[in-house]
Formats: structure tokens, C-alpha cells, sequence
């Protein structure tokens, strides 16, 4: 069997079914890939949803357990897989129509053990327009983050094993497969990369990343400040080389990026915590060689100068600027026409 599918499903039923859809849309026979669906104790419908798919299509298979987060839920996916590579997929997500093929065809040929692919993130649903240039082969790759998330890669499963690699931070709700991706990447797996346009990721309210409330706010600061201390923790015991160091900045300036956006109160309890942790302020290590810090897709003087300010969020004043440049953006709007007149 060429390919495991492998999909941790948490309450979600919105999106499932395209999601599903989408895999099944392909120029594989059903035995030449499997997809697993492990059920996280999910509370809606999600569970239903898959039973009846796989009563339908026998190569898509049902994993229920207890909840216990994405990154055991993966764990629990990958020790059920029998195919020679693993995709990890969301399941609010999409693939493209008929890539399965190709991938097979590609990754045999050089018996490499990862290949990585171009993702095009979108917003609910792909438009129209955005279809029309998928079809045309002119949609561009607008994830910039192939080192940082595992469903632009498909892995051997037989690279996987021999390094002993799974998502070994359970605790970790957010930013786990950036983890997971960097002990991939350390282990040096022979690689090939396709700039073709394969993965959808779509981006709704409700996702784990996107989810406003000031609980889910605060779960995903700490998690990823506990991957910080993963990496922080790493290069104290060694390795000091460019990718641990640019992995550790990227989490450090994503996750204070995060904080000022938060109120004064809970910004100083999280600098706290970090500085606690060793993590703020830090001196720039030598080894760090990134020249953007990805936290936004535009483009122009403007972008160019937030980004710059988003690769100094590790010193006192960098944080300081940030989060009173958010702060105003975030009191302007609330600001009616009203209240303006």
C-alpha cells in the first residue's frame, strides 16, 4: 500500500465531509491508500459522519478513543497505518483532485522519504476565481511554512520508524507539528520538494488556531511558550546549529507577537511566565540566519517595516512597540461613526 491518510478529527463536522470528499477524489484505487480518521472524543456529529463514509468506501477507516489532543490523536493514527508514506491531513482541510497518482508515482522514484508540497492557504471557502487559477496550474504556494507543519509533507513511514520520531509533547495543544517537523528535518531524511499547489488549508472561526475566546487565547500562548522551552531546552543541551536556533526564534516571535495582542494585565502575566522560563528578553543567538519572521502575507514598505519590528519581539522595546501598535489598531476599531461624531 503506497499511503496512509491520516486525519485527527475533534467536533468536526462543518467540514468533514469535504474534507473526505476531496481524498476520495483521486486516481488511486481504494487499495492503494488508506485513510484513517481517529475520532478525539468528539461531541457532534463527526463520529457519524465518518461511519457512514466508511460503510460506503473501504479503504477509510474509524479510530474512536477519549480525547486526548491533536498530537496523541496523530500518534494514535500512525501506529494503525500500514501504508509506506503518511500524510498527516486536518480535517477542515482539502487536497487537490487526483494528486494521489503523481505522488506515488514521484515519491518511488527516488525512494525519498519526504516529500514536501505547496499549500495554498484560504479564508471558509475557495472563490471561484481561486478555482478558475487552480485549474489553469496559476494558483501560487502562499504557505510559506513547510518546516513548521506536517500536511505539506508526506513521510516513509519507514524513515519514521527507524528514527523513532511521533509526536512526543502530548501537552502541547498548538504548534506540535513544528516540533514534530524539526526532529523530522534533523534527521535528514533524503527530501523532494514540488512547489505544485496539493494542500488546501482553509482558515474559518472556528479553528484551532483562530478560536477567539480569552481561554483558548491563553491555552494556545502556553502551549506554544512550553514548545519554546522544547527548543530553548535542546539547544542548552547542545545543539546551537541554525536550525534549532531559527526554529526557537520563530516560536519566541510568534508567541509574543501573540501577547501583544492581549491586554495589559495578561500581556505582563505572560512576559512573566517567559521570563520565568528564560525566554525574554534574549540576546539574539549568532546561529539564527532568518530574514522574516512570517507574520504577514503583504507586501511594500509598510510590511516590510512590521516585519522587521516582529524579528525584534525577543527584546524589551521591540515587545513594547508591538504591543502599543496593536493596542491603538485594537481601541481604533472599536470606535463607531457613531461615538467618531
Amino acid at each position: 500500500m503506497f499511503l496512509s491518510v491520516i486525519i485527527p478529527v475533534y467536533n468536526g463536522e462543518t467540514y468533514l465531509g469535504a474534507c473526505l470528499d476531496s481524498l476520495l477524489a483521486q486516481d488511486l484505487s481504494g487499495g492503494e491508500y488508506e485513510i484513517i480518521c481517529v475520532n478525539d472524543g468528539s461531541r457532534d456529529s463527526s463520529g457519524d459522519i465518518v461511519r457512514r463514509y466508511a460503510r460506503e468506501h473501504a479503504n477509510i477507516r474509524l479510530i474512536d478513543r477519549e480525547n486526548g489532543g491533536v498530537a496523541a490523536a496523530r500518534n494514535t493514527g500512525l501506529a494503525a497505518a500500514r501504508g509506506d508514506y503518511i500524510w498527516f491531513v486536518d480535517a477542515d482541510d482539502l487536497v487537490a483532485p487526483n494528486c494521489l497518482g503523481r505522488l506515488c508515482r514521484t515519491a518511488g522514484e527516488g525512494d525519498w522519504e519526504r516529500v514536501s508540497i505547496g499549500a495554498y492557504q484560504f479564508t471558509n471557502h475557495l472563490t471561484q476565481e481561486e478555482q478558475t487559477l487552480f485549474r489553469q496550474g496559476r494558483l501560487p504556494v502562499n504557505c510559506p511554512w513547510q518546516d513548521a507543519v506536517v500536511w505539506r509533507n508526506l513521510l516513509k513511514r519507514d524513515f519514521l520508524l527507524r528514527e523513532r520520531l511521533s509526536f512526543r509533547y502530548p501537552h502541547l495543544t498548538h504548534g506540535e507539528d513544528g516540533i514534530f517537523m524539526y526532529e523530522v528535518s534533523y534527521a535528514r531524511p533524503r527530501t523532494l520538494d514540488l512547489e505544485d499547489v496539493l494542500y488546501f488549508y482553509r482558515i474559518h472561526s472556528g479553528s484551532a488556531e483562530t478560536c477567539g475566546s480569552s481561554a483558548n487565547r491563553m491555552r494556545r500562548l502556553r502551549s506554544h511558550i512550553a514548545a519554546a522551552r522544547i527548543m530553548a531546552d535542546y539547544r542548552s543541551g547542545g545543539r546551537n546549529d541554525t536550525a534549532t536556533v531559527n526554529k526557537l526564534m520563530s516560536l519566541l516571535w510568534n508567541t509574543l507577537y501573540q501577547s501583544c495582542g492581549l491586554p495589559g494585565k495578561e500581556a505582563r502575566a505572560v512576559l512573566t511566565e517567559m521570563k520565568q522560563a528564560g525566554l525574554f528578553p534574549l540576546r539574539k543567538p549568532a546561529a539564527c540566519t532568518l530574514t522574516k519572521a512570517y507574520m504577514t502575507q503583504r507586501t511594500g514598505p509598510a510590511a516590510a517595516a512590521f516585519d522587521w519590528l516582529c524579528r525584534h519581539l525577543h527584546t524589551p522595546w521591540g515587545f513594547a512597540a508591538m504591543w502599543m501598535i496593536r493596542r491603538c489598531i485594537a481601541i481604533k476599531k472599536r470606535i463607531t461613526p457613531a461615538e467618531k461624531g
